[in-house]
């Protein structure tokens, strides 16, 4: 088995397509990365991931655990990503050293023998170290009270592994190799041959220590076709061989039991990679909650109230938030008492919502507070709120236009026709159970298709699926819209989001 920090069932989801990028943009996410989690390189692996919203609850959950555990285990995630780390490099390390073991291109047997025997004597150092590793990973995930399915499962690995007798033969297998040399042993080797007498296998079947170190001693166990099937017959090297079977010289000895020296370093590094790959990777994982750690820490500086949500299926087509503040605004500097909490319900009984208000009175906030929750969540993260249940979402869409800019009527045309193509381009990619978040589209004043325009793609919208939060301060909207199909907020100069 092989496993994962991020998934407990594997999930084919693309990574988000360019106008869904650009969601990440128009929240803001990038910024607050960047502000708590100052390394490029993580902050961009936890973009990626963010890139790449989550469709399961149970890989959701799986995550929160995690997290959870991180964050309740001090120490935790130190050690395991000391672990981690040192583990992912076991790999290249060991490709640097078969490379010193086998470099050389004399063909002379013996040298080539000598080469065989250094690569086994590397390959053999592997299955200890990674024993090694189950036995230090399952001492530190014994250490803590985890409750994670994803860290519990890895704990039980190691200790079904440790007490495994197949794997514990591999390692005493390969400790015949890797502190010993080619003098310490006697070597049974079977060959075996085709009609004509040429050596086609060597393959050892018999090892032991020698009392005195002299030259390798091997013993050949012969075979050769004949008429009514193959013969098998001994022989010790030393000593000469039965006269129906080719003498083999020294030279003819050392490439026998090279070929079968060979295919025993084949056989551990086979098992052995089986067995690696089962943890490699993790320390990439990591990264992505220690960005999570970085982010709980700062929402902690800032005094923001944090909350893991209760992730629902698609079909619930919910969105719950309660005391519900902009991450964007802690990153500028303020603190949770200056940042004005907002509640929000939108189910299944409501195509969307609308927010009218003036400039600066906390429309593009909430919108971006709404957003930044939906994106935490299907990461498997925390969000800035003190209660929130999320369904989640086939794909999360934002159009923010420069809603607190003035602009002048003479571009008025070519923004509206700018804004015309990049809403058709959303509806063109909406996924069923979209999220569409819209920031004052169609906001000029100079047309009066602006509400018609928008009112025809509201009503669009909720044919493919999709719910929408719409900011704006076209007033003749309200008076068209059905209040039993949308629900109608307003923002004030005190930053409230309150039902019309």
């Amino acid at each position: 088995m092989s496993f994962s920090l991020l998934y407990k069932i594997r999930e084919d989801t693309p990574n988000f397509g360019a106008l869904e990028i650009g969601a990440l943009y128009d929240l803001s996410v990038d910024r607050a990365v960047a502000a708590f989690c100052p390394d490029r390189r993580r902050a961009d692996y936890f973009m990626e991931v963010l890139s790449r919203p989550l469709q399961s609850v149970e890989n959701i959950v799986y995550r929160q655990q995690i997290i959870d555990d991180l964050r309740r285990c001090s120490s935790l995630f130190a050690e395991l990503q000391l672990h981690f780390t040192r583990y992912d490099k076991i790999k290249s390390d060991w490709r640097e050293l078969r490379q010193s073991a086998s470099a050389g291109t004399s063909q002379n047997p013996e040298a080539l023998l000598q080469r065989t025997f250094s690569s086994l004597k590397v390959t053999a150092m592997f299955p200890s170290t990674i024993v090694s590793f189950y036995s230090s990973l399952l001492d530190t995930l014994k250490k803590y009270d985890i409750k994670s399915e994803g860290l519990l499962s890895m704990r039980g690995y190691c200790e079904e592994m440790l007490a495994n007798n197949s794997l514990a033969d591999v390692v005493r297998i390969a400790e015949l190799f890797q502190y010993r040399t080619l003098e310490d042993y006697t070597f049974g080797v079977e060959i075996g041959y085709d009609a004509t007498l040429r050596m086609v296998e060597a393959e050892l079947c018999e090892i032991s220590l020698r009392e005195t170190k002299q030259n390798a001693f091997m013993k050949l166990f012969s075979r050769k076709k004949e008429d009514d099937g193959t013969a098998e017959v001994s022989h010790d090297l030393v000593d000469g061989i039965d006269d129906d079977v080719e003498d083999l010289s020294s030279e003819d000895a050392a490439y026998a039991l090279s070929c079968a020296l060979t295919r025993i370093d084949a056989a551990l590094t086979h098992i052995t990679d089986a067995i690696y790959e089962n943890f490699y990777g993790l320390s990439r994982e990591l990264m992505f909650y220690e960005a999570a750690l970085l982010y709980c820490d700062f929402a902690g500086e800032r005094g923001l109230t944090l909350c893991m949500p209760e992730p629902l299926p698609a079909q619930f087509d919910t969105v719950e938030l309660e005391n519900v503040r902009d991450l964007i605004l802690a990153v500028e500097g303020k603190h949770a008492e200056e940042i004005v909490p907002n509640s929000l319900t939108l189910d299944e009984t409501r195509e969307g919502i609308i927010v009218r208000g003036k400039n600066n009175t906390g429309k593009t906030v909430f919108l971006r507070s709404v957003g930044i929750a939906q994106l935490f969540t299907q990461a498997g993260l925390p969000v800035c709120a003190e209660r929130a249940r999320m369904s989640l979402r086939g794909g999360i869409f934002t159009h923010f236009s420069s809603a607190e800019e003035d602009f002048h009527s003479s571009d008025a045309a070519g923004r509206f026709d700018g804004e015309v193509k990049a809403v058709a381009q959303i509806i063109d990619s909406l996924q069923p159970y979209s999220l569409i978040l819209l920031n004052e589209t169609f906001q000029t004043t100079a047309y009066d298709e602006g509400t018609e325009a928008i009112a025809d793609i509201l009503d669009i919208l909720p044919r493919t699926g999709a719910k929408y939060i719409f900011v704006t301060h076209l007033l003749g909207l309200f008076e068209r819209s059905d209040p039993s199909r949308v629900k109608l907020l307003a923002s004030n100069e005190g930053y409230r989001i309150n039902a019309v």
